[in-house]
């Protein structure tokens, strides 16, 4: 597997952009991160590859196809093409060296070199890529809140939202903050 990542070049994400508004060369984005934060933001035109566990493993045993893979995870059909470049990025990844040889984006950048001609990791990732180049990304804002207990209610109200007369849903910092846990397992929840 060593050998076979040496093959996978690094690009920079100012060249990514030049792909990106060219609009002529066909090339494949593919976003290895977990759906939850392709889904929160993503580079445009950019499909997920989602990195559980079942699909690795299921990758690693030639149980899978990646083209199959990436035509199961596009919105719409897509030409592929051996002859495609591939541009693979995760949330941070500044070099192929430093990738764990069992990490998934080891396993899929593997597999992706066996089947196109060009694969390139995105250099510094997702955050490198959407805090030079904000406006070609889309989704929802690149900055996710830790902790808002009543995203529908003004901010000044921040605190646990009482559901029942003993049913509350916040954050681990409002149970801290805000309410004693007496029971745990019939989920009581009372104020201090």
């Amino acid at each position: 597997m060593a050998d076979e990542m040496i093959r996978t070049q690094l690009i920079v994400a100012e060249k990514l952009v030049a792909l990106l508004e060219s609009g002529t060369e066909k090339f494949l984005l593919i976003d290895s991160r977990p759906f939850v934060e392709y889904n929160t933001s993503h580079i445009l035109d950019a499909i997920n590859i989602n990195c559980s566990k079942l699909m690795k493993r299921r990758l690693q045993q030639d149980k899978v196809l990646i083209t199959e893979l990436i035509q199961h995870s596009a919105k719409h059909k897509i030409e592929i093409d051996c002859q495609q470049e591939v541009v693979v990025y995760d949330q941070s990844s500044k070099d192929v060296t430093s990738l764990s040889p069992d990490c998934f984006l080891t396993v899929l950048l593997g597999k992706l070199e066996k089947n196109f001609s060009s694969v390139y990791l995105l250099s510094g990732g997702f955050a490198e890529f959407s805090s030079s180049f904000p406006g070609l990304c889309e989704g929802k804002s690149t900055l996710v809140p830790t902790c808002i207990s009543q995203p529908c209610l003004p901010v000044s109200n921040i605190g646990p939202t009482r559901i029942l007369p003993h049913l509350y849903l916040g954050c681990q910092r409002d149970v801290l903050n805000k309410v004693s846990i007496y029971h745990i397992g019939s989920l009581q929840l009372q104020n201090i």
